[in-house]
């Protein structure tokens, strides 16, 4: 066992010689390039994803999304929740969440299929 550990160490050891070479030798490149020094220093993968042309939506500010819920449901007694996300404009897995954690406060009741302000 302790072989198999020891050739696994040597592997990854000479795996890292090799790509802090190739590190180098990129680095060379942009610097001939006219690059600045970049210290090699990778973006981390949400940024990456941006950079691939997905956008991330901005989050809203905190208590928002309960305001246009309890706005929503004022607006239409009744409403099911997907009727709530689609009015919103929000998931219906944040709606749920929404929902449920508005109904531990007391300020909306389930009536029906859908949910209206508490009295």
């Amino acid at each position: 066992m302790s072989e198999t550990i020891d050739s696994a160490r040597k592997l990854i050891t000479e795996r890292l010689r090799e790509l802090e070479a190739e590190a180098k030798q990129l680095e060379r490149v942009l610097k001939s390039m006219g690059e600045a020094d970049r210290s090699r220093s990778v973006a981390p993968k949400s940024s990456r994803k941006r950079a691939a042309g997905k956008r991330r939506r901005s989050q809203a500010p905190r208590g928002r999304r309960r305001e246009q819920l309890l706005a929503a449901i004022k607006a239409n007694p009744g409403a099911r929740p997907s009727e709530l996300s689609r009015k919103i404009g929000i998931s219906p897995s944040q709606i749920h969440s929404l929902i449920r954690k508005a109904t531990a406060e007391k300020l909306i009741v389930k009536k029906d299929a859908g949910y209206s302000l508490k009295k």
